[in-house]
């Protein structure tokens, strides 16, 4: 009996843990975004952070979209399961949560491009020389993305 109850007591505390881990589902929206200053893709994983290189299709440039009814959109990496995150400590993949720091507004310019634009400071997801950075959204190409 005493065997029943601690099954039955593990289960129970792993199935909850297994809810307290963000998946993508088949049903989820995922998209892609390509910088228009190197046409690199947006890339996230654990021994490179939050960068962009050429696309491969595989999960680490897939983002699962999460649309928020104010219009903001949380984008969490399918490979590594973190989100895009922008606080003091910059651009960088961190576990998903529904803080202004992983919210996002998207603006489109009307060419088939977007900017990128970060709810915690109101700037732009920025790819340059100097990484992937928000910075003061001015049009650019380092701030323009074509999301597919």
């Amino acid at each position: 009996m005493k065997f029943a109850r601690s099954a039955v007591v593990f289960a129970a505390v792993v199935l909850g843990l297994v809810g307290l881990v963000p998946s993508a589902t088949a049903g989820d929206e995922t998209w892609r975004f390509d910088s228009e200053w190197d046409t690199g893709s947006l890339d996230h994983n654990p021994t490179n952070g939050v960068h962009t290189r050429s696309w491969n299709g595989g999960p680490w440039q897939i983002w699962a979209v999460k649309r928020y009814g104010d219009g903001t959109f949380r984008f969490m990496n399918t490979g590594s399961l973190r989100c895009l995150d922008n606080s003091e400590h910059g651009v960088r993949g961190f576990g998903c949560n529904d803080g202004s720091w992983q919210r996002w507004k998207v603006n489109s310019w009307g060419d088939g491009t977007v900017e990128i634009v970060s709810t915690w400071n109101n700037h732009c997801l920025d790819n340059s020389w100097e990484g992937i950075r928000t910075v003061g959204c001015n049009g650019l190409e380092y701030q323009r993305w074509r999301v597919r």
